[in-house]
């Protein structure tokens, strides 16, 4: 018998994502060395001096996106678990240019992710999760915008022993990743991404699920 309805609950994480567009301008820190403003006349005002070089303080970001999780045998896992993650997220930018004049110039931006994720090398198990996460946005000056992001959160799951005892658990994700911008404020997503999931020890056994694989999606940023 399955444990939950899958898409019942990933409606109600999606509710959830709400109060990150409610609250989100409580987050904005004092920029450091924000860029001057030189946007020339039709330019998108998302942007922070133009194109490519970094983007305003309150600048959103809504994405949706799908993937491949990879099941790897680390930490003590003892079974594969492949995973097709779909995604939907919601971002803000919480300041303007950092770093402005060095390789590291950029933008920090806090997300909210909801995703979904069967599994498909055995048994069609569902796993659905919501996760915070903090991305770093390199300002490049062109179309192509590479990423770092870390995230953790919370999860359902269906998956069971021999590597995980009760359906919530924890999700912790790392991710490398590039937007290419085919407008000024729509972007096509590429990203190599890691997912763990275990319960912290809450329940048994907790020898945890992990995935690493591409994903790809769209992002609009307004």
């Amino acid at each position: 018998m399955k444990i939950f309805q899958p898409m019942n609950v990933f409606v109600a994480c999606l509710l959830l994502l709400l109060p990150f567009s409610v609250h989100a301008e409580d987050l904005q820190p004092a920029a450091v060395s924000p860029l001057i403003d030189n946007s020339p006349s039709g330019t998108t005002d998302i942007w922070s001096g133009g194109v490519g070089r970094g983007f305003r303080a309150g600048t959103q970001t809504f994405g949706i996106g799908v993937g491949m999780g990879y099941g790897i045998k680390i930490f003590g896992g003892h079974d594969r678990h492949d995973l097709l993650p779909m995604t939907v997220t919601y971002g803000r930018m919480v300041g303007d240019v950092w770093g402005a004049g060095h390789w590291y110039a950029g933008n920090f931006e806090v997300r909210g992710e909801v995703f979904l994720a069967p599994q498909v090398n055995c048994d069609g198990y569902w796993t659905i999760g919501l996760t915070p996460h903090l991305r770093y946005n390199f300002a490049t000056g062109t179309r192509w915008i590479p990423y770092v992001d870390i995230g953790v959160g919370i999860a359902f799951t269906e998956i069971r022993a021999p590597d995980l005892g009760a359906s919530f658990q924890f999700n912790e994700q790392a991710a490398v990743g590039v937007n290419y911008f085919l407008t000024d404020d729509l972007a096509f997503n590429f990203e190599i991404h890691f997912l763990h999931l275990s319960s912290a020890g809450l329940s048994k056994p907790n020898q945890g699920v992990n995935t690493l694989g591409p994903s790809i999606g769209v992002n609009w940023f307004f």
